[in-house]
C-alpha cells in the first residue's frame, strides 16, 4: 500500500510529528510506503510565528516550492501535484483540503486513476458564515471521496450534515507533541516567579496564544477582564502572546480603558511557548472561528485548565465544563466575566482542573492519531 499525503505547508510542526510517527508505523510494513507533497514552506501569515525547524521531518516528503504558498500559482500546484502522484504511484491520496481549486483538480485526476482518495477536514459547520449554493455545491465535491479523516466531532458533524456517510469516517482526533511539551513546561517553572517579575507579571495570569486578529475575539476578553478586574481587585492578569494586524489597537484598548495587569509579548516559535505558560494559569480561546484550537491542546499537555469559546472545534471534545475549564459564548461578555471570577476568587481548584486536562489530553497523542489513521488508510485499501 502507498500513500501519498498532499499538505500545504513545510512549517506546520504538529503536522510532521503526526506524519513522524506514521512513518515509524510504517517502516516495519515493507509492502507500505509514505511520501508527502509539501506545496510551499510557509503561509504569508506565519511567517513571523517562528523558523522553519528542518530537524522535525523525519518523514519522506517532496517540497514543490521553496518559498510562501501564496506565491504558488493554481496551474504550478495542480502540475507539481498530478507529476508526483504519476512518478509515486499510489494506492491512496490524502488530501488535506477541499478549499483549493487544486484540489478538485488532483480529486478528478485520481477519480479517473481509479486512486482512492481521503480528505482531511478541518472545517465545521460554525468557523465561517454559510451560503446554501456554496454548500450544496461543496456536498458534490466531498461525496466524491472514499473516506474522511476529522478534526474532531465537530467536524465530523459538519461533513455527515454535507452527505458524507459515517461509515466512511476514519479517524476524528487532532494532537500537538504532548511529551515534549510538557518537558520544556516542566523545566521553566522553577524560573517562573523570577520570569513573573522580570516581565513585570501579576502573580497569577490568565494567558491567550494566537495571532491577533479579528477573529480571535479579543477586544471581548479584555473586556471581560477588565470587568471582572473592577469586580475583584485580585493579583490576577493577562498575557498575551501573538502578533498580528489588530495589536495597537488592543494595546491602545487596554490604556483607554486603563485595564490593568495585561502584557503583551511578540510571537514565539512552538517551542518557547511552554515557557509562557509556565507563567500562566489558565489558558483563554475566545475565537469566534476556530476549526480547532490546537492551542488547547499545548495549555492541556502542560497541565492547564482551558477556557474556550464555544465555536472552537476541540470545545465539545476537549472541554467538560466544571471540570478541566469552561465553555462559553463569544458573543456573552457577561458569561466569561463570570468564568474569570470564578478563577480569581479560587472558586476553581486549578491544580485538579490542570489534572483533568493532562488526563483528557493523553488520548489525543500523536502516536494514537497515527495509529488511527494508519488503519484507516489500511481499512480503504482493503
Amino acid at each position: 500500500m502507498k500513500v501519498l499525503i498532499i499538505h500545504n505547508q513545510l512549517w506546520a510542526h504538529y503536522k510532521a510529528i503526526i506524519f513522524n510517527e506514521l512513518q515509524e508505523l510504517i517502516i516495519p510494513n515493507k509492502e507500505d510506503s509514505l511520501l508527502v507533497i509539501q506545496i510551499a514552506t510557509i503561509e504569508k501569515s506565519r511567517v513571523n510565528l517562528g523558523d522553519l525547524d528542518n530537524t522535525i521531518h523525519q518523514y519522506p516528503y517532496k517540497l514543490l516550492h521553496d518559498g510562501i504558498l501564496e506565491d504558488v500559482g493554481l496551474w504550478q500546484r495542480i502540475t507539481g501535484i498530478i507529476k508526483a502522484i504519476r512518478v509515486f504511484k499510489p494506492d491512496i491520496v490524502n488530501l488535506t483540503g477541499y478549499y483549493d481549486y487544486a484540489s478538485w483538480a488532483v480529486l478528478f485526476y485520481c477519480k479517473m486513476s481509479s486512486i482512492k482518495t481521503i480528505l482531511s477536514n478541518e472545517s465545521t459547520a460554525d468557523d465561517h458564515a454559510r451560503n446554501k449554493f456554496k454548500e450544496f455545491f461543496k456536498s458534490l465535491i466531498i461525496k466524491q471521496f472514499d473516506g474522511y479523516f476529522n478534526f474532531g466531532t465537530l467536524s465530523k458533524n459538519y461533513l455527515l450534515g454535507l452527505g458524507a456517510k459515517s461509515e466512511k469516517m476514519l479517524a476524528n482526533r487532532n494532537c500537538v507533541d504532548n511529551k515534549a511539551l510538557k518537558s520544556i513546561y516542566q523545566n521553566c517553572l522553577p524560573k517562573r516567579i523570577e520570569r513573573q517579575k522580570s516581565l513585570n507579571l501579576a502573580s497569577k495570569n490568565f494567558i491567550f496564544v494566537g495571532r491577533l486578529i479579528d477573529y480571535k475575539n479579543l477586544f471581548l476578553f479584555l473586556e471581560a477582564f477588565r470587568i471582572a478586574q473592577s469586580k475583584l481587585n485580585e493579583d490576577w492578569g493577562i498575557i498575551i502572546l501573538g502578533d498580528g494586524e489588530q495589536k495597537s489597537d488592543l494595546q491602545q484598548f487596554v490604556k483607554e480603558k486603563d485595564i490593568q495587569h495585561v502584557c503583551f509579548q511578540q510571537g514565539v516559535s512552538f517551542r518557547q511557548v511552554p515557557e509562557y505558560l509556565a507563567l500562566s494559569n489558565a489558558l483563554v480561546l475566545p475565537s469566534y472561528s476556530e476549526p480547532w484550537g490546537l492551542v488547547v491542546n499545548e495549555a492541556m499537555a502542560c497541565g492547564l485548565p482551558v477556557i474556550v469559546s464555544e465555536k472552537c472545534g476541540c470545545a465539545i471534545d476537549l472541554i467538560k465544563n466544571g471540570e478541566n475549564g469552561y465553555i462559553f459564548s463569544p458573543n456573552n461578555v457577561e458569561q466569561l466575566t463570570t468564568i474569570l471570577l470564578k478563577f480569581m476568587n479560587q472558586e476553581v481548584d486549578l491544580k485538579q482542573m490542570g489534572q483533568i486536562s493532562e488526563k483528557i489530553i493523553r488520548e489525543y497523542s500523536p502516536e494514537n492519531v497515527a495509529v488511527e489513521m494508519y488503519e484507516g488508510y489500511k481499512r480503504l485499501n482493503q
